[in-house]
């Protein structure tokens, strides 16, 4: 139950990223709002991408 957790885990934290980088583009661009919206697609981006290859290297293997 919690490798399943963790494997859908990933996706939705780059899903989350994905998000709040469209926030970041849809106001201003120079604002403090952008600025924060994308901290907050890094801080969900990096987690999402390393458990995200962890279930792919698991479950496929390493790349040959």
């Amino acid at each position: 139950m919690l490798r399943r957790i963790l494997d859908s885990g990933g996706p939705v934290l780059c899903g989350l990223g994905a998000l709040a980088m469209f926030a970041a583009l849809a106001v201003d661009l120079n604002s403090t709002a952008a600025k924060a919206f994308m901290v907050c697609a890094a801080v969900f981006f990096v987690p999402g991408a390393v458990l995200t290859l962890a279930y792919v290297r698991r479950y496929y293997g390493p790349g040959r």
